[in-house]
């Protein structure tokens, strides 16, 4: 199945199809589990639209569905206990929310017959979730969130024309910040900006890297970083 990189609620349209093939033969209510790495806007707007999809797809939720959701208030060391948690309450499925918490679900549920949709993560290629563009692994397929670089880029331009240098801060240890960071510097130079990148690796030290920027850049790009946009 190919991962969808165009819309968050296209990809899990998707992935209520795929759900529904697996579990059509049922007239039983089913049980999902959803692993969210913690609470924010913009990673519960993915819970609500694959909540949405399903829907959408006839699993309504208290009817045809229910949902044990779960989260590690961002605390990576927490989320393979939850996704074990998760296993032992036999889902039909498990909906898993950004990067780390996707790669740890692939790990636990390796050889299980537990199917995996990951929302939230910017290059599953990257993130070794998927082995292609073009094709989901196995029991495993989901959504990007993958922006368009070059036209975010050109959009500052326009914005700020006579900016030269742009600021990037990320995770070095995280594989949808280090995928992003590249992009970046890939597509920097074609619309006339050199790359500053800002690493950090701890939640502590955010605001000490992000001032030391100050009369180093002209703008700063915030990327989708679990460590940096919570």
């Amino acid at each position: 199945m190919k991962i969808n990189k165009t819309g968050l609620l296209s990809g899990l349209v998707v992935a209520g199809s795929l759900f529904a093939s697996i579990s059509s033969a049922s007239a039983d209510t089913i049980k999902v589990g959803i692993a969210n790495f913690g609470e924010h806007p913009q990673l519960n707007a993915a819970i609500a639209g694959f909540k949405e999809a399903m829907a959408e797809n006839g699993f309504v939720e208290g009817t045809d569905v229910t949902y044990s959701e779960s989260h590690t208030n961002f605390d990576a060391s927490l989320v393979p206990q939850m996704i074990t948690k998760l296993q032992s309450e036999n889902p039909k499925l498990i909906y898993t929310v950004t990067t780390p918490v996707s790669q740890i679900a692939k790990q636990i549920l390796a050889g299980s017959d537990i199917p995996i949709v990951f929302s939230a993560v910017t290059d599953p290629v990257a993130a070794k979730l998927v082995p292609s563009w073009d094709a989901g692994d196995t029991n495993m397929t989901g959504a990007s969130d993958l922006q368009d670089i070059a036209a975010v880029l050109e959009f500052t331009r326009k914005l700020l024309p006579d900016a030269k240098r742009l600021a990037i801060p990320y995770n070095p240890g995280e594989a949808n910040d280090v995928a992003l960071l590249e992009k970046v510097e890939e597509l920097a130079p074609a619309a006339g900006f050199s790359v500053v990148s800002v690493g950090i690796d701890n939640v502590n030290d955010i605001l000490q890297r992000i001032t030391s920027v100050a009369g180093k850049a002209d703008v700063i790009y915030t990327p989708a970083s679990n460590l940096i946009q919570p």
